[in-house]
């Protein structure tokens, strides 16, 4: 392999040299390779990815990231690296200069720019609140002490069952938290479904520590989560001042009442993990659509008051709540009469615990680093630069704000007006074949176009709610988010709050369809069913995933298909059942149903036969159905970036109009070949087998190798490209087709 790719590599040397002497010809209008800067990191990233001594017709994945594999390493923190993860770190670099006043490079607002001079000093306070770890320290664990405390004097404790006003204000102090781990329900606000230009407040089912309720079978994982919890507690309500120790906490530092305090908790969620709606039903749109009145929410969980929740969370709420599991709820109320309040407290309490904990200083969350350890991988004793934790908090807090100046350091060009027209031309793609489907009846055809000419553009950042471009909307923005220099840990939870608050002050207002739900540092992509739009922030719009100087084979390879993956949600198995305008709706006659469902079935049958190796060293067969939208989204957006790419190419086959010149060292390659190097190269990854263990369980995306192979093995066009023999592990006999 590394003698090949040096042969590869030299190609780029020479070329280069041969031109250094005068100016760089981009060939854009010939054949001839382009020596353009960005063309020739495109073609390098590509050579040095790539094992060219691996056979595309066994192992796609292999030939495409071979050499990523063998090139890089997980870093000591992180569970996985890839191409995401390493344009991620890129970007993070790109803020911290924003951020970092100390590196001497901030941004500077125009004299008289009171709101620019407001967004500036916000994300400076924060980061500077964040590195300030010896501030952070003196706190010591009061700050989380007190929010605890909170909900203990909400919350008294007895071994009856709570008193239903009282265990009400709780659920509604814990939602006005904001928190990323609610209880066991969580409200929040979202398009209605009947009426998707209008919001209703939600009720979803939440609270399992563990994150998904097959944990909870697991009796190992399940004794590593209660010592933490046990220890957590220790660590809140004990005497000692843990960060005065010189040793961490050991089993027999723990008191007993917070042995038994962390047993009742578990053996709580334990049941709640019973009641669990199975993740199928909670993802399919039909399923958790139920909508219910207070007073119909009031007969399912008596133990519960919902005029009171929605009296404390300071809304005005005259519609129909829209709950994801009626039967969740049912469930869930025979589990509250047989459950203490004393259960209760420690329980809130533990939820309290988990969101806040990790703002304190590293004394404090020994325990909770030492599980996610375990479940992760990576080694709690490795200590990640502090700049980058107190970047990721301010694109997490400040993220519009940091996004305005990250745009416009990253975003500059044609880069938008391109990408946009990329994806206009995809759409148009799916629009051509609708009508070759036979499967795909007219009333259903006419449905499928309807909707894909209603799909809306959001490419870059937010235009609205707020305008990332003005300084003035995002001042306005945030005003009530307020910062202080020496206060890290009340920063975040002030956020949490704000955050939560913000959301249910969408309530009454229309929905804003040019609200980005992403914030445009984000290395990601995706499709709104309730608002039928696509999104694409700034931060994916970068090498490898594009660049507008590179040839439209790479770019429809990689973008062309980011786009026809997230437009192609909008027809997956859940995104089918959503219509022009958002609406959950049945437009589909049943026999086109059941045609799709018999053609989908085929994907299930075969990712759900694909494996990975878990840290047991055993295989783990991949879940065909959770991950049934995803594999949907890959196989119809490559098949329809390629067939409008191809159409261009052939429309101009002397590359006059249309970019599609060679890449330096990569003669060997025709562009088809090319076009799916480039799609398989946005999915190189290396992952812990702990975390990948843990992907296949809870993520909908199959594993990096399975999103290039299993596309590459129901394409006939890759098969033709690459001249694949008929039953090669890349062109089996049976192929999957929707689209």
């Amino acid at each position: 392999m590394v003698a090949a790719k040096l042969q590869l590599l030299m190609a780029i040397g020479v070329a280069l040299s041969a031109v250094q002497a005068g100016p760089v010809d981009n060939n854009h209008g010939s054949k001839g390779p382009s020596f353009n800067n960005k063309c020739v990191l495109t073609a390098s990233g590509i050579i040095n990815d790539m094992d060219p001594t691996a056979d595309p017709c066994q192992d796609f994945s292999k030939f495409t990231c071979g050499g990523f594999d063998e090139q890089h390493e997980i870093p000591s923190e992180g569970s996985s690296i890839g191409a995401f993860d390493i344009l991620s770190a890129s970007n993070m670099r790109v803020l911290r200069y924003i951020v970092d006043a100390s590196l001497g490079k901030s941004p500077k607002a125009a004299p008289g720019d009171v709101a620019a001079q407001n967004n500036i000093k916000k994300l400076q306070d924060l980061f500077s609140s964040c590195m300030d770890e010896p501030s952070i320290l003196k706190a010591g664990r009061k700050p989380l002490v007190d929010e605890v405390q909170k909900i203990i004097q909400a919350f008294p404790a007895s071994a009856s069952p709570a008193d239903k006003a009282t265990l009400s204000k709780t659920l509604a102090q814990i939602s006005k938290l904001g928190f990323r781990l609610s209880s066991f329900i969580n409200l929040g606000v979202s398009p209605g479904s009947d009426n998707p230009l209008s919001n209703v407040l939600t009720v979803y089912e939440d609270g399992l520590g563990l994150g998904t309720s097959a944990d909870y079978g697991d009796a190992e994982l399940v004794k590593l989560y209660r010592d933490t919890a046990a220890a957590m507690f220790q660590v809140v309500f004990g005497e000692e001042d843990v960060a005065k120790r010189a040793q961490p906490l050991t089993e027999k530092d723990i008191n007993k009442e917070w042995v038994d305090a962390a047993k009742e908790v578990v053996d709580f969620e334990i049941q709640l993990a019973g009641i669990a709606t199975p993740d199928d039903d909670l993802w399919d749109p039909i399923k958790s659509n139920n909508p219910r009145t207070v007073e119909q929410l009031a007969a399912l969980t008596p133990s519960i008051d919902w005029s009171i929740i929605i009296q404390e969370i300071g809304v005005k709420n005259t519609r129909p709540l829209a709950v994801s599991s009626v039967v969740y709820l049912t469930k869930l109320d025979a589990v509250l009469k047989n459950t203490s309040s004393r259960t209760l407290q420690h329980y809130f309490s533990w939820v309290v615990i988990q969101n806040l904990a990790n703002n304190l200083s590293k004394p404090y969350t020994q325990p909770l680093d030492a599980y996610e350890s375990v479940v992760s991988g990576v080694s709690a004793n490795i200590k990640v630069e502090r700049w980058k934790t107190c970047v990721s908090v301010v694109s997490r807090n400040l993220g519009q704000v940091a996004g305005h100046y990250f745009v416009e350091q990253t975003f500059k060009g044609n880069s938008r007006k391109e990408v946009m027209s990329i994806i206009e031309n995809v759409l148009a793609s799916y629009g051509k074949a609708f009508p070759t489907l036979k499967w795909l009846d007219k009333t259903t055809r006419d449905g499928a176009i309807k909707k894909l000419k209603a799909i809306v553009q959001l490419v870059g950042y937010s235009t609205d709610a707020p305008d990332v471009a003005s300084s003035k909307a995002l001042d306005e923005y945030y005003k009530d988010y307020t910062i202080a220099t020496n206060d890290y840990f009340g920063n975040q939870f002030k956020h949490s709050v704000w955050s939560a608050m913000d959301t249910f002050r969408q309530l009454p207002l229309p929905v804003n369809k040019n609200s980005m739900g992403m914030v445009p540092s984000t290395v990601n992509a995706y499709y709104s069913p309730s608002s039928n739009s696509i999104n694409f922030p700034a931060g994916i719009l970068q090498l490898p995933f594009f660049n507008v100087e590179n040839p439209e084979y790479i770019n429809y390879g990689s973008m062309g298909v980011v786009g026809g993956h997230e437009i192609g949600h909008a027809f997956d198995n859940s995104g089918r059942h959503y219509d022009s305008i958002g609406r959950v709706a049945n437009w589909w006659t049943n026999a086109t149903s059941n045609a799709f469902d018999e053609k989908a079935q085929c994907y299930v049958n075969q990712y759900g036969n694909f494996t990975i190796k878990g840290p047991d060293g055993k295989d783990h067969n991949l879940n065909g159905k959770l991950t049934l939208g995803e594999n949907l989204a890959d196989n119809g957006g490559i098949k329809m970036a390629f067939s409008v790419w191809q159409s261009r190419a052939k429309s101009d086959p002397n590359g006059k109009k249309i970019k599609n010149f060679k890449l330096p060292g990569l003669d060997a390659y025709t562009p088809e070949q090319l076009f799916f190097i480039a799609y398989g190269r946005l999915w190189c990854n290396k992952m812990r087998p702990e975390a990948l263990l843990n992907l296949i369980k809870t993520n909908p995306h199959s594993p990096a190798k399975w999103r290039i192979n299993g596309v590459a093995q129901n394409s006939p066009e890759f098969a033709k490209a690459f001249k694949c023999k008929a039953g090669a592990p890349m062109n089996p006999n049976k192929k999957c087709e929707v689209w």
